[in-house]
């Protein structure tokens, strides 16, 4: 109650915990800024998509091949792309072991294990 004088108008709102996703994204952005008792904060802007952000950055490379073709293809034939470095290999075996293949299908394991 002791920062109510910073403020020139405030008030509360009971929002149920099935609506409150807004306020936990909120929550968290402000556990990422320090301010200082007099500093400016910065300019927040907020855009709501249709479905989730991750879905809207998912991407065909520039080749036509989907993010996880190398992965794929490593787990299946145990296969580089051509031009891969020694850095790039490694890189390739390390994300390859976060995944499953099925019958064409992979799937990502999680940290216990389960299939996602």
């Amino acid at each position: 109650m002791k920062k109510l004088k910073f403020f020139n108008d405030i008030s509360f709102h009971y929002i149920p915990r099935k609506e409150n996703q807004m306020a936990d994204a909120l929550a968290t952005i402000a556990s990422m800024f320090q301010l200082t008792m007099h500093g400016d904060l910065l300019y927040i802007e907020f855009k709501c998509c249709g479905k989730p952000a991750h879905c809207c950055l998912i991407e065909e490379e520039q080749d036509g091949k989907l993010w996880y073709f190398d992965i794929k293809r490593y787990i299946e034939d145990k296969e580089y792309p051509r031009e891969a470095s020694d850095n790039d290999k490694r890189t390739l075996r390390r994300l390859a072991v976060g995944f499953f293949l099925s019958g064409g299908i992979m799937y990502k394991r999680n940290h216990d294990m389960v299939l996602l």
